[in-house]
């Protein structure tokens, strides 16, 4: 069968919706439970590349909309996920994004293993002797010198669903046990392909190397994943590597029509669209974990980056100089973020 070719804008478009950057389905939700399980969770180590990614797609966003998912409602949690960041997820899926992220913990563990005497079993319970409620880096100091074995300790616990993130960033995160926390503690799921059939419909079409990035798989594995959702080939214009999705969602795109894409949509640093793919989005000088971009008709029109509240802004092309940095300004003021941007052109 011969692949299917669509152009680059219905790709855009299509994706965009899918995700909440175009589009009202997202809009009028209270919880951005919803929009997060779309996103696939959103990765970043950071909680202000966080707010970005939520100011992007929420017109009258508000950190204290997280805040209180997070904090309050506890619709949403952060722990360490896939490929050892950490992710804010729904709260009802836990264990399915638990499952995924044990795809790369025999990497790190068998590090661990050689840095401690201990069990695992031993280890938990040395946490929770020295950590009863509120479980941090520096309460482990003393007991535990080595900070990267610390650090293990608490991604071990928080991947096997013992604890989740309460409070800080960065350095000064603190966890809690997920069962005083949620009233439940969950048990990581053994299959993640409903993740996977997610990930395909939110980001389609793929190439097998976007999934094993994206997941922490081989190639190869990646393509016996995507098989499994019975993909068909996708040859994107301008892209000359063959890309698949599911049956359903090629017919969905087929119909998406390019002037779908018009307008400007800004995405910031570590966005999920970004961080989906290896080798769709990557203009500029960094990845997506560090670059932002910004899309004008479902084109890359500018890159940029924030570093210690200045933000570069790299105009690839055109002359909507004025309306792309007022554009990343108000998606910033929405985040709560003060920066000044400074502007180049490529």
């Amino acid at each position: 069968m011969l692949a299917t070719e669509v152009s680059a804008q219905q790709v855009f478009a299509r994706c965009a919706i899918e995700t909440g950057l175009l589009g009202d389905t997202f809009q009028k939700r209270r919880s951005p439970a919803l929009l997060i399980t779309a996103l696939c969770g959103i990765r970043s180590d950071r909680l202000d590349h966080t707010h970005l990614v939520l100011a992007s797609r929420f017109h009258d966003y508000k950190p204290e909309i997280l805040n209180r998912a997070l904090q309050e409602r506890r619709t949403v949690v952060r722990t360490w996920g896939v490929r050892g960041a950490l992710q804010t997820v729904p709260t009802a899926q836990l264990g399915l994004y638990l499952a995924a992220a044990g795809i790369t913990a025999p990497r790190w563990r068998r590090f661990l293993d050689a840095r401690s005497i201990l069990s695992t079993p031993a280890r938990l319970r040395l946490l929770k002797r020295l950590c009863p409620e509120t479980i941090s880096r520096e309460a482990l100091r003393d007991a535990i010198p080595d900070p990267t074995t610390r650090l293990f300790m608490l991604r071990e616990a928080a991947q096997a669903g013992h604890i989740v993130w309460r409070d800080g960033d960065g350095q000064h995160a603190t966890f809690t046990w997920t069962k005083a926390w949620l009233g439940r503690e969950p048990e990581p799921e053994r299959q993640f392909h409903e993740l996977v059939g997610r990930y395909l419909t939110s980001y389609g079409p793929l190439a097998a190397l976007d999934l094993s990035s994206w997941l922490g798989v081989t190639v190869a594995a990646a393509r016996r994943l995507m098989a499994k959702h019975l993909v068909e080939e996708v040859l994107v214009e301008g892209e000359g590597t063959a890309t698949f999705m599911k049956p359903g969602d090629l017919e969905s795109l087929t119909k998406t029509r390019k002037s779908h894409a018009r307008g400007m949509v800004v995405v910031g640093p570590g966005d999920p669209l970004l961080l989906a793919y290896k080798n769709r989005y990557t203009l500029g000088d960094g990845d997506g974990e560090d670059t932002g971009m910004v899309f004008l008709d479902g084109r890359p029109a500018a890159t940029w980056t924030l570093n210690r509240g200045t933000g570069q802004v790299v105009y690839l092309d055109g002359e909507n100089h004025t309306k792309i940095k007022k554009g990343i300004e108000q998606v910033l003021n929405r985040a709560g973020i003060e920066a000044k941007l400074e502007e180049a052109t490529r």
